[in-house]
């Protein structure tokens, strides 16, 4: 049965080349919705290497004059301003962190070494950012206050980029750069040490793809830089917003001249959260009016291609075939058109893990929205036929002579 439905399927060719590619293109479609979503959950499923909740980011402008006088007028408020914030009940810890979670500021090392091109993506905290944010060291050391006074700037490194650097060998003491130089821009040459080795940081948080990270030490009075940067605070549990009304005008207070901005990070993740989510409501949506067109018009097809067929449908049931018999006829020539519109798809979709062109994408993730992909359309097509299948079901064979 199977060896005869291709055989009449590739007879016909010809007039089904047009079904069959509007199923290799839904497909290719499907497959692009498919592995976005498997892409999104697989990423949302992986450690952070942070705790958000309970704490808060503060924006600081100083709003200084980048003269002579900056450095010491900035450092002398900010301890004030240290003073102030750690003296508020509701606060249990301080630190500063140049490109805060879920921040859209990124600062990024990139360059080829040995023919691999490698991407960091730098940071920089202070001591007290460890337990701010939760964050768990697997080997080495944290920041500690003494790093304010070493001739060097220590830095920890996530395991990912330990993998892609140093491989197996032990990362302590080693410059995370493999040039030495930690701008992007190449100015200057830095002495640059890794102390230590955190599992995970995502800065971008659960969407975003893992990257190979360098969290370099900064201490915490020489936080605002010429403009602005953050300062992170963990509040206790069940401090309410009004809490932001009081610590913006205590801080105000204290730093005459100086703005600030206080946000939770759990807002901050929501903010986050939009464009990533927007963009795959925009996409399923195009996909799934997509998906419709080319149900429906299967369905017209199908339909049109039975009441063309009533004569042999008629002719096949005069000589002893059952109308379930032609019901599966039906259904098994658009399965059999599926399989062909799905090899040749999958011979595009395959191309690209054995190029490596999406190299983000774990291949893994491949395999599974291959799978999902084919059987979706395997039930859409189905669905498609089942209506054209039934009206083929009930021809009777006297339909073939009104035809003749």
């Amino acid at each position: 049965m199977i060896k005869h439905l291709f055989k009449l399927i590739w007879n016909k060719k010809k007039a089904n080349a047009l079904i069959s590619i509007e199923i290799l293109i839904s497909f290719l479609v499907l497959f692009a919705v498919v592995t976005m979503a498997a892409v999104s959950i697989y990423r949302f499923n992986l450690p952070l290497g942070y705790a958000y909740a309970n704490v808060w980011r503060i924006s600081i402008d100083s709003r200084l004059p980048f003269d002579s006088t900056y450095n010491a007028v900035k450092q002398a408020t900010m301890k004030e301003l240290l003073v102030a914030i750690r003296a508020q009940p509701q606060v249990e810890g301080v630190a500063t962190f140049a490109m805060a979670p879920y921040g859209n500021n990124t600062s990024i090392w990139r360059d080829k070494v040995n023919g691999e091109e490698i991407t960091i993506y730098i940071n920089n905290c202070s001591e007290e950012a460890k337990d701010i944010l939760g964050m768990r060291l697997v080997s080495g050391r944290w920041f500690e206050e003494n790093d304010r006074s070493l001739a060097w700037t220590p830095a920890i490194v996530n395991q990912a980029l330990v993998r892609q650097r140093f491989g197996s060998e032990n990362p302590i003491g080693k410059n995370p750069y493999p040039k030495g130089d930690s701008f992007p821009t190449g100015r200057g040459m830095r002495d640059i040490r890794i102390v230590g080795v955190i599992e995970e940081f995502r800065k971008d948080g659960e969407f975003s793809a893992p990257a190979n990270v360098s969290i370099e030490y900064l201490d915490i009075l020489k936080t605002t830089r010429a403009t602005s940067s953050d300062l992170l605070i963990r509040v206790r549990p069940g401090t309410d917003a009004s809490f932001k009304e009081s610590l913006d005008r205590t801080l105000a207070s204290t730093a005459k001249g100086w703005s600030f901005e206080i946000k939770t990070l759990e807002e901050l993740r929501r903010a986050n959260f939009k464009p990533d989510i927007a963009v795959m409501i925009v996409v399923g949506c195009i996909a799934g009016f997509l998906l419709l067109m080319v149900a429906l018009g299967l369905i017209g097809v199908l339909w049109q291609n039975v009441s063309r067929r009533t004569n042999e449908i008629g002719l096949r049931r005069a000589l002893g075939s059952s109308a379930r018999m032609v019901y599966w006829q039906i259904l098994g020539e658009l399965l059999v058109l599926t399989t062909f519109g799905l090899i040749v798809g999958t011979a595009i979709i395959v191309q690209f893990p054995l190029l490596n062109l999406l190299s983000e994408i774990p291949n893994g993730i491949y395999g599974v929205a291959l799978v999902i992909s084919a059987s979706l359309m395997y039930g859409l097509t189905v669905a498609c036929g089942l209506y054209p299948s039934w009206l083929a079901m009930e021809i009777e064979p006297a339909e073939a002579l009104h035809c003749d």
